[in-house]
């Protein structure tokens, strides 16, 4: 038996429903029973308010099963990423530790390099003050060899014997020198 109940009720319903009862079954036995049939059963929830009610609390529903289903997909979809994305992060980390240990290595070899710097300047500077000795010194050796050689072949200097030993810190044995002056070697 189907029965179509209308949003808005009237009396004409009760007449229609009370005529397709009458129709497709059997006499009542009883004025209870035959109210039974005539009255819709479950009218509450066919009224416009339980219906809106319902339609709500389904759609709330499927909108909870989907923010579910896209959070669950999100964090499987996340996951992956990152499971794609870590051997990338494990190299560019070894990358990373190999170009600090090369940065170490520059940072030392320019240190090393500014203190050879200076180490030159510094030698050139002495070398510098050495040359101006060595000019001194050839000066002097200059002018003693002129000196000599003004000097006459007659005049003689005496000969300097050192007799003795001359001691540098170690054990050393007695030396006899002779200086070239008196012409004897």
């Amino acid at each position: 038996m189907r029965i179509a109940f209308p949003i808005q009720r009237d009396s004409s319903l009760r007449d229609r429903v009370d005529a397709r009862v009458r129709r497709t079954s059997a006499r009542p036995t009883g004025i209870a029973q035959a109210a039974a049939l005539a009255k819709p059963r479950g009218d509450a929830l066919h009224s416009t308010a339980t219906r809106a009610g319902v339609l709500v609390g389904v759609s709330a529903a499927i909108y909870a099963v989907s923010l579910a289903a896209v959070a669950g997909l999100e964090a499987q979809t996340q996951a992956q990423a990152a499971a794609y994305a870590q051997p990338a992060l494990n190299a560019l980390a070894s990358t990373t530790a190999a170009n600090d240990v090369t940065d170490a290595a520059v940072q030392d070899a320019s240190a090393r390099l500014k203190q050879l710097a200076h180490d030159y300047d510094s030698a050139r500077t002495d070398m510098s003050a050495y040359q101006a000795k060595f000019d001194q010194l050839s000066a002097l050796v200059a002018k003693i060899q002129g000196s000599a050689a003004a000097m006459s072949t007659n005049f003689k200097l005496p000969a300097v014997t050192m007799r003795g030993s001359i001691s540098s810190g170690g054990g050393g044995s007695a030396v006899v020198t002779t200086t070239s002056a008196s012409g004897k070697p």
